[in-house]
């Protein structure tokens, strides 16, 4: 049956008339607002597709059971047969109906780098980041970056660009951009923000947040954190399990809006962490924000009271089974 159809067929049974290398909002996530999703040629010649706010890739018949939830050889052989009779009906050899010629622009991730500059300066300094730190991270300023060796972003004073380098991977950060434009990255979900900094012996507290911006404030108050590669993943399980076994504590700090606080209580249930939110009357979603609007210190002696009672909590509680409504009573 996968010689009746090609990938571009297989892809278009579900999403219709679609270009390769441009980015859409994700088939696998009815809730994504933000196009994240590209289905891209691979140097073979095959069409595969990444999720970029899940990290998920591979080919078109991946894509064909996280689509539908295929488990099982029979159904994706049924799925299949449904494919061929709509779009081969006459069950002859198709002709590819794409041609090897368009970049996707989003394998490969390069950039140049540039010293910091006084508007860099300037906008770190809103969250109280320092230049020590965004080099202890592994954040740069960047003159432009390329994808798959073309130039896809430059700098300006207006629209500055960073790159943090996670690992062997890059994320691009255009904090001025539109909401559309803001990132580019080839994180996967195996690359977790912050992880490369940890002591290899682990500690007493880590938080897991929702952003290298907030791990790098935590970091300035003295706080261990990490964040996974994007907002809509969490960290992988393998990893997890091997921070248990170092940190004494693990907690999530996630934004206080609706998406992070059901993500934060889907998580908090599922992996047995404890769960805490910036404080209302700071009006602000995250901790980098609150810094930005009350100030450092003042954000960062409410997180010292805030992990003291966390702390008292869990001797009473030592096996971290804790109720959420006890969570939100403490941590409101």
């Amino acid at each position: 049956m996968l010689e009746k159809v090609s990938d571009y067929d297989i892809y278009a049974y579900y999403l219709g008339s679609f270009k390769p290398g441009k980015l859409m909002n994700s088939p696998l996530r009815p809730d994504d607002k933000i196009p994240s999703f590209a289905i891209f040629p691979s140097k073979t010649g095959d069409l595969l597709f990444k999720d970029h706010g899940t990290g998920e890739s591979g080919n078109a018949i991946k894509f064909m059971k996280l689509y539908k939830g295929i488990q099982t050889r029979e159904e994706l052989e049924r799925e299949l047969l449904r494919i061929v009779r709509k779009m081969n009906p006459m069950s002859g050899e198709v002709k590819p109906k794409y041609v090897k010629t368009v970049d996707s622009g989003l394998t490969d991730i390069g950039i140049v780098r540039q010293p910091f500059t006084e508007v860099d300066k300037a906008y770190w300094k809103q969250f109280h980041i320092s230049i020590d730190t965004l080099r202890h991270f592994n954040v740069f300023s960047i003159k432009y970056f390329l994808c798959n060796s073309i130039v896809r972003g430059v700098y300006k004073e207006d629209n500055p660009m960073y790159a943090y380098k996670v690992f062997d991977k890059f994320k691009i950060y255009r904090p001025l951009a539109s909401k559309y434009t803001k990132w580019r990255t080839n994180l996967t979900v195996r690359h977790v923000q912050g992880l490369e900094q940890l002591n290899p012996d682990g500690g007493n507290l880590l938080i897991i947040t929702k952003s290298l911006k907030d791990v790098m404030c935590l970091y300035e108050m003295g706080f261990n954190a990490i964040s996974s590669s994007s907002e809509t993943t969490f960290i992988p399980d393998d990893t997890l399990q091997s921070l248990r076994s170092k940190w004494k504590h693990i907690i999530i700090l996630y934004d206080r809006d609706v998406a992070g606080m059901k993500n934060a209580r889907q998580y908090s249930k599922q992996y047995k962490l404890d769960a805490i939110f910036v404080h209302k009357k700071f009006k602000a979603k995250d901790v980098s924000d609150a810094v930005k609007a009350n100030g450092f210190f003042a954000v960062k002696d409410w997180l010292t009271k805030t992990v003291e009672r966390y702390d008292n909590m869990c001797n009473r509680f030592p096996d971290g089974n804790i109720d959420w409504s006890s969570r939100k009573s403490l941590y409101s």
